[in-house]
């Protein structure tokens, strides 16, 4: 018999707990202090990249121009992602969580 079929026998389960170890209110804080941190290099970049885009645009200058679009979108990207990280992490947790 198998490690793992003895452990579905017994029924085990693990759920995440926040108090588990020690440090953990302070990993969640430094986890939201870095996410605002990225948000503000997003901010940053969408602001950026759009001066770039503008003067770019208006000296004809198409490579900046290019270049300019690109850290706009990229960093709109980057928010969204910073954003919606926590739920996607969550969602595939709750996953993984209902295979049997």
């Amino acid at each position: 018999m198998s490690a793992a079929s003895v452990l579905a026998a017994a029924g085990i389960g693990v759920s995440p707990n926040a108090s588990g170890l020690p440090g953990s209110s302070s990993l969640v804080s430094l986890l939201g202090g870095l996410q605002f941190d990225a948000l503000l290099a997003a901010i940053a970049g969408i602001l950026i990249g759009a001066a770039v885009w503008a003067l770019s645009s208006h000296t004809n200058n198409y490579q900046g121009s290019s270049r300019g679009r690109t850290a706009v979108i990229v960093s709109a990207l980057s928010a969204v992602v910073i954003g919606f990280g926590p739920a996607l992490i969550q969602w595939f947790f709750d996953f993984g969580q209902s295979a049997h």
